[in-house]
């Protein structure tokens, strides 16, 4: 009777205050030792009666099932899909970016940078290669990773303006430009 309750979600309300799943069932004598697990994920022990058992059991003849708000179970899939789409989709960061990038764009982010085991690179090449894509597509991807949280990005001062909004408006949403004035403090 009672490895019929394991796999199950119950309610012990002199115990627990929600719901708990069985995870093993003992019988000792005429009481029945409970290993559940809370919905915190914590591993309890519990205690209950044969009756308490049986009772159990012939309240639950169908399975339970608690209702979801189709909104909330939707978000939270999409967002479990966004979190692994970058080890099923290579380049991720392009799809999500909205630019074409040129072939070796693609060789210099996904089969020379992000191979290594420490990120640590001078990005250089001469002017009108695409060093300001490149560049956006890495910081995309480390950050859809979860690999960074801060970039220092330094650049010659012409560059600035058109470098900041190109990275701005394909990349990086938050983007700060520290300039000469503002580290004198005026």
């Amino acid at each position: 009777m009672e490895s019929q309750l394991v796999g199950k979600r119950i309610t012990i309300p002199g115990q627990f205050t929600g719901a708990v799943t069985v995870e093993d069932a003992t019988l000792v004598e005429d009481t029945v030792l409970l290993r559940v697990r809370t919905q915190q994920g914590e591993l309890r022990d519990a205690f209950i009666s044969v009756d308490e058992v049986s009772e159990i059991l012939s309240n639950q003849t169908h399975p339970s099932s608690a209702s979801v708000d189709a909104n909330q179970f939707f978000l939270f899939i999409e967002s479990a899909r966004i979190k692994l789409a970058f080890a099923y989709d290579p380049h991720f960061a392009v799809s999500l970016s909205g630019v074409r990038p040129l072939p070796h764009q693609l060789e210099a982010v996904y089969e020379r940078i992000l191979p290594q085991v420490r990120l640590r690179f001078l990005l250089a090449d001469d002017p009108g290669a695409g060093k300001t894509i490149m560049a956006g597509l890495l910081l995309k991807e480390l950050k859809l990773r979860g690999a960074i949280e801060r970039v220092l990005i330094l650049a010659p001062a012409p560059s600035h303006c058109n470098g900041r909004m190109s990275l701005r408006a394909s990349f990086l949403k938050r983007l700060k430009l520290l300039t000469q004035l503002w580290q004198k403090g005026s």
